[in-house]
């Protein structure tokens, strides 16, 4: 059993090891990133959440920088009550039934955390309709079921999602302009480049 009640950061960390993270075997939490501003927004997050600050690494081989923190009580936690995956996890892991049954605030915070991870902001191109071009955040992950997961709570969020399922990799995208003056208000992205990008869209008119 562990001490842990579900928090706003927590439900971020973990939607965030979900996209982007792992628990190993030896009871280790990582989460890789490539920017390390992020990382470091992340690693005081991951203090917030569950009082333990993650040692910072970078890894040569990925290119990547890797916070991780070496604690049996919040492994258990991922484990065992988020029902996290060990090891190599992407195509199994769902969000966790926990988050599915809590509040409007824990469920943002979560996705806001996967979308960080997996989640993508693209300017469409149509030189018909929208010769500006137009808005799209997309979620890709070669999971069809924590792709529908994703669709699913965001349509409880009041998004209107479209879900398209491939041979490979499943996607969830939200489309134009009041679609992603929603996602701002109610989950927004913490990863600098892609608040960068989704804030150089004009969304307030």
């Amino acid at each position: 059993m562990t001490n842990f009640e579900l928090t706003k950061d927590m439900a971020y960390v973990i939607g965030f090891i979900i996209g982007d993270g792992n628990i190993s075997q030896s009871y280790i939490v990582r989460a890789v990133e490539e920017n390390e501003n992020f990382i470091k927004g992340f690693a005081e997050t991951f203090f917030l959440a569950f009082g333990r600050m993650p040692k910072i690494y970078f890894d040569k081989y990925n290119n990547s920088f890797v916070a991780y923190v070496h604690s049996k009580e919040i492994w258990n936690y991922l484990a065992n009550v988020m029902e996290i995956p060990k090891g190599t996890k992407s195509q199994i892991v769902r969000i966790p039934d926990e988050v599915k049954h809590s509040n409007e605030e824990i469920k943002c915070a979560l996705i806001s955390g996967l979308f960080d991870a997996e989640g993508s902001v693209i300017k469409m191109k149509d030189p018909i309709h929208h010769p500006k071009g137009y808005l799209k955040i997309q979620f890709k992950v070669h999971n069809k079921d924590l792709a529908r997961d994703v669709y699913d709570i965001l349509i409880e969020l009041g998004f209107k999602p479209r879900l398209y399922n491939y041979n490979e990799f499943s996607m969830v995208n939200l489309h134009g302009r009041s679609q992603g003056k929603l996602f701002i208000q109610k989950v927004g992205f913490r990863h600098p480049a892609k608040n960068a990008k989704i804030s150089a869209f004009p969304l307030t008119k």
